[in-house]
């Protein structure tokens, strides 16, 4: 029988334990939270799993704090996290959102949420929603999984090229940017051999900036490990493309 387990089933199944042991924020993330958000402004972060970002921002000083999950389980254990209620802990999925129209000063969309979305279509709708909901000027962070990256990995080649033949034979047109999880719970996913879903989708350079583009927001820089440890982002993808990338993919973007 085909499977049709989902990334939220992961989230709320074998990942749930995962995401919430990690504690402290990665040096990417504090990096764009320092350099390019106001910690005087509000902040809503989608895909807070169990609260991570969202209360070591508290940490750095930032008070005007929300966030939301579309995995019950986790908000309810980031509000287990934050006893005072300090920050607005809401269930939500990121494709329809209850805020209001240009509400928002600042968003997060970091730890790849906008590549767990399953299909292109819904993805999208999560794009638009983040300009939506975010007022004139404001400032947003995102981060996707980069092909480009994974691709420069010999390793990871071949397996592109095992999943390519293996689509092939079995008459599937599915793009190689879905990737099925070669991790879970911390061990190696041996379905990922079978390519069975749930998929992550793994964008490209031009690919996520067209993307944000193409719903309105300026790009104020992009990058990855590399330009990030050089604190020097690129601001189009043609400039980050002729660099080394390696890692995530991290985008500012304003809403003009």
């Amino acid at each position: 029988m085909k499977s049709t387990i989902s990334n939220k089933d992961l989230y709320s199944g074998i990942e749930f334990s995962t995401w919430l042991d990690l504690q402290k924020l990665w040096p990417q993330e504090e990096y764009l939270i320092k350099k390019y958000l106001n910690p005087q402004l509000g902040i809503v972060e989608a895909g807070v799993n169990g609260g991570r970002i969202l209360l070591n921002m508290q940490e750095l000083g930032f008070t005007n704090l929300a966030g939301f999950d579309y995995v019950p389980a986790l908000i309810a254990e980031a509000i287990e996290r934050n006893p005072d209620r300090t920050v607005d802990f809401q269930v939500q999925d990121a494709i329809e959102l209850t805020y209001p129209d240009n509400s928002l000063d600042q968003i997060v969309y970091l730890q790849q949420i906008i590549c767990l979305i399953e299909d292109r279509a819904s993805r999208l709708r999560a794009v638009r929603e983040s300009y939506r909901i975010l007022k004139l000027g404001g400032i947003g962070l995102f981060s996707a999984l980069s092909f480009e990256s994974r691709n420069s990995s010999v390793i990871y080649s071949v397996y592109f090229k095992y999943l390519k033949l293996l689509r092939k034979i079995r008459g599937n047109d599915l793009s190689i940017q879905h990737l099925p999880w070669l991790k879970l719970g911390g061990k190696f996913n041996f379905n990922a051999l079978l390519d069975r879903p749930p998929y992550t989708y793994w964008y490209r350079v031009t690919e996520i900036y067209e993307l944000l583009k193409s719903v309105g927001f300026e790009i104020v820089g992009m990058g990855s490990d590399p330009q990030i440890k050089a604190d020097r982002l690129q601001a189009t993808d043609r400039e980050l493309c002729a660099e080394e990338i390696s890692g995530m993919l991290y985008i500012v973007v304003r809403k003009r």
